[in-house]
């Protein structure tokens, strides 16, 4: 049964809070009904663009986001989400427009933003790319360890094992219970034959 008198926001907040359990399904029903009040609520069009995007739904969250971004061409999440969806359809340098707006519109420092663009960069194989976005965040804040694990990630995919063991050493300086960066640690560590060294890590 709808809840009446609702803002925009709280069905934003309630939509949210479905997604980040995993209940698409029911995250998109809380969309749908909030968009049936608030059209032109650029918030709900985004987060309707995630939602269908978790469920596979790419031409559908593409034009979630097109529409959020008629409603705000400046609206960072709308680009990335755009960007995310866009290599979707192996659509890669028109991604990239979308992600390199994020930045020349001044959002470099928003970190969650940027390490979800490299991530997104980083599933699609484009390494390069990606390791542009995590150097971004690094930069931005040294002392991230989410940030260094990523470099790590990417430099090892990028067959700079030297550069990924630096990284992923700073990742464990700053949160020695960063378990991932650890285990890509001693896989590396193993790869190299230093099998003592990588059970240490792996105990």
């Amino acid at each position: 049964m709808a809840t009446p008198f609702l803002s925009s926001e709280e069905y934003d907040e309630r939509a949210h809070e479905l997604y980040n359990e995993g209940q698409y399904d029911a995250a998109l029903d809380v969309l749908r009904e909030g968009l049936n009040l608030y059209p032109e609520s650029v918030e709900l069009h985004i987060g309707a663009g995630f939602a269908r995007l978790a469920r596979e739904e790419y031409a559908w969250a593409r034009q979630s986001f097109e529409v959020a971004l008629v409603l705000d061409a400046l609206h960072e999440e709308a680009l990335a989400g755009l960007g995310e969806t866009l290599l979707k359809f192996g659509m890669r340098d028109e991604a990239m427009k979308a992600f390199r707006k994020i930045l020349d519109l001044g959002y470099d420092d928003d970190l969650d933003l940027v390490l979800q663009v490299g991530r997104a960069l980083f599933r699609e194989e484009m390494m390069d790319e990606a390791r542009e976005f995590f150097e971004v965040a690094a930069r931005e804040q040294k002392d991230l360890p989410e940030a260094s694990a990523c470099l790590g990630y990417v430099n090892h995919r990028l067959g700079n094992d030297d550069a990924a063991l630096m990284h992923l050493r700073r990742a464990l300086q700053l949160d020695e219970e960063h378990s991932e960066a650890r285990i890509s640690l001693a896989n590396i560590l193993f790869d190299r034959g230093k099998y003592e060294i990588a059970l240490n890590q792996l105990d």
